[in-house]
């Protein structure tokens, strides 16, 4: 018995410890977006980013994923992240992806990686990094933008 309880003990404490770390680690200055949720239980994506294959039933019962999302403008275009609730993991890191719409209208993927389901990311100013809160942390990605 003593044994168990050491043990739930330990688990709880490495658990905190990683909570603390990843409190720790601040999102640096930039653009913010903190996704909302704008599309509940979808089938199909009215964004047109996510393929049907992302959007597919998940669940016991089934059920179609959310998908969240952020907009900034800014002088190179309007930036939007989208986050669907499909292919999370355990710690509630779901996909994103960072789409931006140009001047003339086209819309291009330029990141894409994990973040914090209610979490927050920070696009850098000169729009070469995305900053993603994590379950451990801070996660950097790059974006591809072609000037």
């Amino acid at each position: 018995m003593r044994f168990s309880q050491f043990t739930l003990i330990a688990a709880l404490s490495v658990a905190c410890a990683s909570l603390a770390l990843a409190e720790q680690q601040k999102l640096p200055p930039g653009y913010t977006l903190k996704p909302e949720l704008t599309h509940q239980n979808v089938a199909q994506d009215p964004d047109g980013i996510w393929d049907q294959a992302d959007l597919a039933p998940v669940g016991n019962p089934r059920r179609n994923p959310d998908i969240y999302t952020a907009r900034i403008s800014t002088p190179a275009g309007e930036w939007m992240l989208s986050q669907v609730t499909s292919g999370c993991s355990m710690q509630s890191e779901c996909p994103f992806q960072l789409v931006l719409k140009r001047a003339d209208g086209s819309k291009v993927t330029v990141a894409d990686g994990t973040l914090l389901q209610g979490g927050t990311a920070v696009l850098a100013t000169d729009y070469s990094k995305i900053f993603a809160q994590t379950y451990s942390g801070v996660e950097t990605n790059p974006v591809k933008v072609s000037r």
